[in-house]
This record gives structure tokens, C-alpha cells and sequence, in this order.
């Protein structure tokens, strides 16, 4: 139970750090996922399965951040991208089924834990163009007088 109580105070450090802005959490919970990942592929026994126990509490606050960014700056097309984000959770749903088939093959479980990798690093990539595009789209308004 100790171990759990490690990540939630980890989680809670990582959230402060973030200063609840949505592409900082973002970014710094997909690194933290990407590394316990990788605890898990290259490590055995307790320390492997403590990683896996701890991304889901690093999940948590993800999606939240992931929709904010997703529909910022639509306009009048939000209800549109929300719909089509909704929509697009079947992705959680074929990811596993890869892993599965990689886990189940010669490749092994523990190493097919290298399919959420690159999953969490693409998180992190759009964290970074969210970032970079939304500043361009605030900019943009500021200069338009919107």
C-alpha cells in the first residue's frame, strides 16, 4: 500500500508543477508514463509491476487536459471536435489488441510494453504542438482586436 502512496504524492508533485496549465500536465504526466514504461520493460518483479500500478494514477488527469487542448480555439466547429474526440476513444480499444498480439507472440509480454511508449510519447508530442499552435491562435486574436 506504501507504493501507492509514493504515486499519489508523486502525482500531486507533478500536478503543482504543472500549474494547471493543460499542455505543462499534459507533457509532464506522458514523460512520468513513459518512464515507468520503461521501469517496467527493463526491471523484474516489484519494481516492474509498481511501475504498471502507477500510470493509471498518472492517467488520471490526461483526458481532461487531451479534450481542453483538442477543442481550444474551434469556434463555432466545438461541438463538431468534441463529438469526433469522443469518437476517436476506439483508439483505446485497438491499442490493446496490438499489444495483446505482441505480448502473445515471441515478443513477450514485458517488452510489448513498448507499444503504450510510443502511445504516451505521441501524447507528449501533442501536448508540444498544442502548445506551440495555440500560442499562434491567441497571438492571432490579440493582433485581430477578437
Amino acid at each position: 500500500m506504501s507504493f501507492f502512496l509514493v504515486f499519489l504524492v508523486l502525482n500531486f508533485l507533478a500536478f503543482l508543477i504543472g500549474k494547471s496549465a493543460p499542455v505543462r500536465t499534459l507533457a509532464i504526466f506522458a514523460v512520468i508514463n513513459v518512464i515507468l514504461l520503461l521501469l517496467c520493460i527493463f526491471t523484474k518483479d516489484k519494481m516492474a509491476m509498481y511501475s504498471i500500478l502507477g500510470i493509471g494514477i498518472f492517467n488520471s488527469i490526461m483526458f481532461s487536459n487531451i479534450y481542453t487542448l483538442s477543442i481550444a480555439g474551434l469556434g463555432k466547429y466545438t461541438s463538431q471536435g468534441s463529438s469526433l474526440l469522443v469518437m476517436a476513444i476506439l483508439g483505446g480499444a485497438l491499442i490493446p489488441m496490438i499489444q495483446g498480439a505482441l505480448a502473445d507472440s515471441d515478443f513477450g509480454v514485458q517488452k510489448s510494453f513498448i507499444v503504450p511508449v510510443f502511445c504516451y510519447l505521441y501524447i507528449l508530442f501533442f501536448g508540444l504542438y498544442c502548445a506551440k499552435k495555440l500560442k499562434f491562435v491567441v497571438h492571432a486574436k490579440n493582433i485581430s482586436g477578437h
